[in-house]
């Protein structure tokens, strides 16, 4: 640095001795115009002489200024990417970790594994089994609860809730059962007004004593069903069919039975006289064309009447359905 200032100053005392002044240096022609070279570049690199000595100040501004631009989008890109990014839910997190957790036991466990994969024979062959053995109780489930055994066993219980279930209303008084009360079976049950009322009168057949007051309560369902006597001729013709189909036709002559047979046959004398006096009832049924219940059971018209007077003796005392029936209609 020394040296540099000494030859500065002798260059300085060189011109001055000569007697230049500051307006002779533009006399000196530009093709002999030189500027501080070698010694003075390292430091005095801006006191050369130039056309546009601001413009390399400019550039490293500039290129600094664009840097500094950059490096703050960068940071904000980050700072984005940062807020982006959500917490997994606690049960997604549970999972992960299961998975790694499993991972590292099937890992850890020795011996041989299943092809390319991690998971050794010792735990594939178990996991196999089991799958087939719940694979197959599902199948299982799937076909119980589809089977017709099962249907026929839900259907029962069906046909219990809805006998039970008028039995009910009826001790409640018979003014308890109307159209709205069976409207709600029918959507408890599944079932249409026809079968409520076909499913109730084969039960009062075979379950309950044949008197004035079931008779009774029959003809308050049948006036509560809405329904017209074609349909009720309909249902007392399927209610025929089914007991020929289970039972047999009616015989009157029982020589050779044995005691089951004749016990059998005397079954479908009973039933046969209670269909047949509902169907001459005229407020459960009127005479229509389509009503052949003796047809069906294959009884004659003199047979048929004897079975029809047999029921109502045993039935009791018929004058006080008639004074039953006969309040009802004055109500009415």
């Amino acid at each position: 640095m020394a040296t540099s200032t000494c030859s500065l100053n002798s260059y300085c005392s060189f011109y001055t001795c000569r007697n230049i002044t500051p307006k002779s240096l533009f006399l000196i022609p530009r093709t002999k115009h030189k500027s501080v070279s070698a010694p003075f570049s390292s430091s005095l690199s801006f006191l050369s002489i130039s056309p546009s000595p601001g413009r390399a100040i400019t550039a490293k501004a500039a290129s600094s200024s664009n840097n500094g631009r950059e490096a703050k989008k960068e940071q904000k890109v980050e700072e984005e990417e940062e807020e982006v990014e959500e917490e997994l839910p606690w049960i997604q997190e549970k999972a992960l970790d299961l998975v790694e957790f499993t991972g590292s036991v099937t890992q850890a466990i020795p011996g041989p594994r299943v092809g390319q994969s991690s998971l050794p024979w010792i735990i594939a062959v178990p996991l196999a089994y089991l799958s087939i053995t719940f694979a197959i109780a599902v199948v299982k489930t799937v076909r119980k609860f589809n089977s017709p055994r099962e249907k026929r066993r839900k259907l029962v219980n069906t046909n219990a809730f809805l006998c039970k279930s008028i039995d009910e209303m009826f001790e409640k008084g018979r003014d308890e059962l109307d159209q709205s009360a069976l409207n709600g079976l029918m959507q408890k049950t599944g079932f249409d007004m026809e079968e409520i009322l076909r499913k109730y009168i084969r039960y009062v057949l075979n379950e309950k004593p044949f008197n004035p007051d079931c008779v009774a309560n029959l003809i308050q369902l049948r006036k509560a069903s809405m329904l017209d006597d074609s349909q009720v001729a309909n249902i007392l013709n399927e209610i025929s069919r089914r007991i020929v189909k289970d039972k047999g036709p009616v015989v009157m002559d029982m020589t050779g039975y044995s005691e089951k047979g004749f016990k059998r046959k005397l079954a479908v004398q009973a039933l046969f006289g209670k269909v047949y006096y509902m169907s001459e009832l005229p407020e459960f049924c009127s005479r229509d064309s389509s009503l052949t219940v003796k047809e069906i059971f294959g009884v004659a018209d003199e047979d048929a009447e004897k079975l029809r007077l047999h029921t109502v003796s045993e039935a009791g005392d018929m004058d006080s359905l008639e004074k039953m029936v006969d309040g009802s209609d004055s109500e009415e």
